[in-house]
């Protein structure tokens, strides 16, 4: 019966990393002048990509714009709750950076560089 309870212990342990530092679900951006938006991670094409699934305003939810654009593509685990070698693209322009994701918990840091400017949020998980 030990041996069982010992495996028992790692997978749960196991399980509770993995939910630490997994990327897929919902989003909630940092907020850029009263807007933001849910962003619902998931795989595509063999990595994982981001879509936009609800947008708000200052006064609440608003229908257009970015609903409905992949915003975040190609974005690939590193180790550790690190996702790299991915981009994220601006749905009034089109224009992307290079991205990467640190997932930890129910919090995620954003950071994407054009040369020497840099980005930095703190995403929130909301599902």
């Amino acid at each position: 019966m030990k041996p069982l309870a010992v495996a028992a212990a790692v997978t749960l342990s196991a399980t509770a990393a993995s939910a630490e530092t997994n990327l897929n679900g919902i989003w909630r951006t940092a907020t850029y002048m009263g807007d933001y938006a849910f962003v619902r991670f998931g795989p595509c094409s063999g990595k994982i990509c981001g879509v936009v699934t609800r947008t708000f305003g200052p006064n609440g939810e608003i229908q257009g714009g970015s609903l409905g654009k992949t915003i975040v593509i190609n974005m690939e685990p590193v180790g550790g709750g690190e996702f790299a070698n991915g981009r994220i693209r601006r749905p009034d322009t089109g224009q992307s950076a290079p991205l990467t994701l640190q997932v930890n918990g129910g919090t995620m840091n954003v950071s994407a560089c054009i040369g020497p400017l840099c980005r930095n949020e703190t995403w929130t998980r909301v599902q």
